[in-house]
């Protein structure tokens, strides 16, 4: 399991963040956030998911 910086974000706004260990960048956003994501559009709530040991970002949206 890695480590992953979980950002719930309104625009380009962070309104909180929890560091958690998952398999996969998706499934720390769903341990995170208690719901279920899918890749993200153009939504205005949305979650940033950042890989701390590669420093690779990643966006879902809450399905």
């Amino acid at each position: 399991m890695k480590p992953y910086k979980v950002e719930v974000m309104s625009g380009d706004v962070a309104t909180s963040y929890k560091v958690v260990s998952a398999d996969t960048p998706s499934g720390a956003a769903t341990k995170a956030t208690g719901r279920a994501v899918r890749d993200r559009r153009s939504e205005i709530h949305w979650v940033r998911v950042t890989d701390e040991d590669e420093r690779v970002v990643f966006k879902y949206a809450f399905s």
